[in-house]
This record gives structure tokens, sequence and C-alpha cells, in this order.
């Protein structure tokens, strides 16, 4: 096999936990939640989104930009950890419905009353520990 079909080959998946995906003008739970999410809170909202238009600069290219507007046609199958509780929730959901609708496998696993990036807290809090088995059985499944 040459290096560069080594190079162009799709892993067997792909594990997202909690990801930021749409860079256009907050909306929804990404607007709505910051009051409550833990980690994505009032004072990254405050410069977080500046940041994006700074960066970034029209809506056009912000939308440009954005993976959930992106292609998902020959994708690899995903698994989304979420909590329906923070603020990418609501991108998260168009994100696997948009992979969905391009035909990719998509395993959808969404906790309650959790903040962003909840799993990585895992030492302190068991829901970020089963979070993170369940990602690593996700994994062992596609092998």
């Amino acid at each position: 096999e040459s290096e560069e079909v080594k190079l162009n080959k799709m892993p067997l998946g792909a594990v997202l936990m909690n990801p930021f995906v749409d860079y256009t003008e907050p909306v929804g739970s990404m607007k709505e939640y910051q009051h409550h999410d833990l980690i994505v809170n009032n004072s990254v909202y405050e410069e977080g989104i500046p940041y994006l238009a700074i960066k970034l600069g029209c809506d056009e290219n912000r939308r440009n930009s954005s993976p959930v507007y992106g292609n998902f046609d020959g994708l690899p199958p995903m698994c989304v950890v979420i909590s329906e509780h923070e603020c990418c929730y609501d991108q998260n959901v168009l994100l696997v419905n948009r992979a969905r609708e391009a035909g990719v496998e998509c395993t959808f696993c969404v906790w309650k009353y959790m903040c962003h990036v909840f799993a990585i807290l895992s030492p302190f809090i068991p829901e970020g520990k089963m979070a993170q088995d369940y990602m690593c059985e996700w994994i062992k499944s596609r092998f």
C-alpha cells in the first residue's frame, strides 16, 4: 500500500466529546445555557464569541468554517457524547442529524444535567467516568 493511500484512509470511527461545531451567531442552547453551564459560562461566551467574529470575519465565513455545515459524505461512524443541558447541545443535535442524513452511522449518547466536556471531570463525578467508559467501549466495538 502506498504512502498516499495510507494517508487518505478514513479512520474506523470518530468519538466527539461535546464538540463545538457551529461558529455562526449563537442561538438556542448556546445562548440560553451559558448561565448554568459550568464550563461555557458567561466569561467564555463574552470572550470567545467576539474572538470568532475577529478571526473568521463575516457571517458567510463563520458558516463556511463551521464543521456542522460541512460535507459529511464518506465519513466514518461517529459517537457523539453530549449533555442536553450544556451550551453545545443544539449544535450537536444538528451535527448528528446532518451526518445521519448523509448516511453516516451515528451513536448519540446524551446525558442530563452535565456541563460542557463533563467526561474530563471523571476523577470528580461518576457521570464523567461512565461517559469515558462508554466512549472506550464504543471504540473497542470498532475493532
